[in-house]
């Protein structure tokens, strides 16, 4: 199983960073036709202590791994977010 830790502003993932990525980045990905794929881990919800699930993304050239996020411009100020089950595809219908 992946370690996952949350060292102040920085979300690591079996040590290593994690980037940020909202579903306005995945949907250029897609339209650049950027090869990128996708995964579920589960995670607990700081809020409600109950295990969901976060969607990471792995793209093509890039050395990290993305977590999915809402807008920054939103009201949910982007943050992770947290699905209660798996999505396929995971930006459809947020």
């Amino acid at each position: 199983m992946d370690e996952i830790f949350n060292v102040g502003e920085t979300i690591l993932l079996d040590d290593q960073p994690l980037s940020l990525v909202t579903r306005a980045g995945v949907e250029t990905w897609t339209e650049e036709r950027i090869k990128h794929s996708y995964r579920y881990d589960q995670v607990r919800d700081p809020v409600t202590g109950q295990m969901k699930y976060r969607c990471l993304y792995a793209k093509d050239g890039a050395g990290v791994s993305f977590v999915l996020v809402n807008d920054p411009d939103s009201d949910n100020d982007g943050r992770v977010i947290l699905f209660d089950k798996r999505r396929d595809p995971p930006c459809k219908s947020l």
